[in-house]
């Protein structure tokens, strides 16, 4: 079969009254964004996904199955994925349920959750985070492809969140009851890169702005992530709120 003959996969648009509808869109821009030259966006990763709809399932699944370097697992058969997706419409106790079955905070094991949702309420943000979801996108910000680079990213041990939402994150921990300004054990190296991180900035923009290597950076966070018997960085940030550092 000659691959003009292949049909194109499917992709989630916005449709009216906000509503998300299908529609077939080309192989190739989707492959250019999957590229980019870099060796961490085309790392083999196995995906396992639910979504709150039928029409969003069957299309992430026809997308994914169709990108090169992903395996894609049934629901079912989840434990053995590298990152599992949980798309949904609206943040519901379902829906965060699900997430913490999979995630296995309780348990301190499972699979790294990426959520990708229209919106999220800080309060159900902080609920995620906890329970081991590692990133969060944004519905009306992404496509697939977005989605495939976020869960190989994940899987190095990012934390993909929109600045928006990190900000959102920040806010609420410094709201709740028991912040105290000033008492910390993370070291002044340790906190200027949390304190970054909690301003939005990728790993690569905060090596620029402290003038370090970028890998000299993800040892700070991996030794702070390890020391401290955290998930990743997004739940390192959230240590260092709760405990005064920022």
């Amino acid at each position: 079969m000659t691959r003009s003959a292949v049909k194109a996969p499917l992709r989630e648009r916005p449709g009216p009254a906000g509503r998300f509808r299908l529609t077939s869109v080309p192989d190739a821009p989707a492959m250019r964004a999957l590229g980019g030259g870099e060796d961490r966006d085309v790392l083999p990763v196995t995906l396992t996904l639910t979504a709150s709809d039928v029409l969003t399932e069957e299309g992430a699944q026809a997308y994914l199955r169709g990108a090169s370097g992903v395996r894609v697992v049934p629901w079912e058969d989840r434990h053995g994925a590298d990152v599992a997706l949980v798309l949904a419409h609206k943040v519901s106790l379902a829906t965060l349920t699900r997430v913490e079955e999979v995630a296995g905070a309780a348990q301190g094991r499972g699979v790294p959750v990426l959520l990708v949702v229209d919106s999220i309420s800080e309060r159900h943000l902080l609920y995620a985070v906890d329970r081991g979801v590692v990133g969060v996108l944004l519905r009306g910000e992404v496509g697939y492809a977005d989605i495939v680079r976020a869960s190989r990213r994940a899987l190095q041990g990012e934390s993909p969140l929109p600045p928006t939402l990190v900000r959102a994150l920040v806010e609420r921990l410094r709201s709740l009851p028991g912040h105290q300004p000033g008492s910390s054990d993370l070291s002044v190296r340790e906190v200027d890169v949390l304190r970054l991180l909690a301003e939005g900035l990728s790993t690569a923009e905060v090596a620029g702005r402290l003038n370090y290597s970028e890998r000299t950076i993800k040892n700070v966070l991996h030794d702070v992530i390890t020391r401290l018997g955290l998930r990743n960085r997004t739940q390192a940030v959230a240590y260092a709120i709760r405990n005064g550092a920022l």
